[in-house]
């Protein structure tokens, strides 16, 4: 058996020690205990806010993708030797803390949600150490995600959004429709049409581009985390998530304008507006796809090219 092979086995075998069944029915035991003791502010603070409010329905994918994100990590996952960290029984306790004190002494519940990844941060520290926290801190933090914020802070939000919109519409609209002069006030914009028609148009909160933003940081985050690419290019093509969510909403809101101010309304509310969103998240990944191939296209790894032989010619 080769030098490589014996290593690999020794690795398994020192895994399977690891975790024994008896190490397996802690990790349940602890889940459960876990389950029980979050299962009201899961069900109360998560669940029933992505049911009942459409700005977070995503929060239903959320675990999905983290456990698809683990899924992916299973090698090297079995390769790691667990290395118990008692940080861990500390980051657990300060969770569990919270989660008291947020339920019932502050009663804030988006704190309190949030214990809920801190106590999953503390579990594996303290069942498996760093070197299982290095291989899986990304899907437990991708949780955070799912978690609304409350409603006066996303409201507070929405404001500049809806007023970036507003004011995007009110330039681009004159270009759409020649002869027409629009103003932005705020979150309205005010146009008089060349026949000296005036009217408003009102950039809902609905409108502000926040759950189009939401949607698409939560895909932009699950690609850079699984593409292929350096580190530096991941943070770019994550940082390229919010300007492009807002470029996308930037064309609904003129769009949506447009259809208003030419007569056909119509286009501009029900099932015609909600398709004209699913399109903009279409536009939203087109872009973002092609800022993925600008990245892959515009730097030459220079091992490859020096890797690459020269071609040698039949002439002496």
């Amino acid at each position: 058996m080769s030098v490589a092979g014996t290593a690999s086995l020794s690795a398994a075998r020192t895994w399977r020690e690891a975790v024994s069944p008896r190490t397996g029915a802690h990790i349940a035991v602890v889940a459960a205990l876990l389950l029980a003791v979050y299962w009201t502010p899961i069900r109360v603070i998560l669940v029933a806010r992505w049911i009942s409010d459409a700005n977070w329905s995503h929060g239903w994918l959320i675990p999905g993708f983290s456990l698809y994100f683990l899924y992916v990590q299973r090698e090297a996952l079995k390769r790691v030797v667990p290395r118990s960290s008692y940080l861990g029984a500390l980051l657990l306790a300060i969770a569990l803390a919270g989660n008291f004190l947020f339920a019932w002494v502050y009663i804030f519940g988006y704190l309190q949600a949030v214990t809920i990844v801190g106590a999953i941060v503390g579990v594996v520290l303290l069942l498996g150490g760093w070197p299982v926290l290095r291989l899986v801190w990304f899907p437990i933090l991708f949780l955070l995600l799912a978690i609304p914020l409350p409603q006066g802070h996303y409201v507070a939000l929405t404001q500049p959004l809806r007023e970036m919109a507003s004011s995007a519409g009110a330039m681009l609209l004159p270009m759409l429709v020649p002869g027409l002069h629009a103003e932005a006030q705020a979150v309205v914009i005010d146009y008089i049409l060349p026949n000296g028609t005036t009217g408003q148009l009102n950039v809902e909160e609905a409108c502000s581009g926040m759950r189009l933003m939401m949607a698409f940081v939560t895909l932009g985050l699950a690609m850079a985390y699984l593409g292929d690419r350096p580190p530096w290019q991941r943070l770019v093509m994550v940082g390229f998530c919010i300007p492009i969510a807002v470029a996308c909403n930037t064309v609904r809101v003129t769009l949506t304008g447009w259809f208003t101010v030419t007569g056909h309304t119509e286009l501009a509310r029900g099932t015609p507006h909600q398709l004209l969103g699913i399109a903009m998240l279409l536009l939203a990944l087109g872009l973002y796809a092609l800022v993925g191939y600008v990245l892959s296209h515009l730097w030459i790894d220079a091992d490859k090219t020096q890797a690459t032989p020269a071609p040698v010619s039949d002439r002496p």
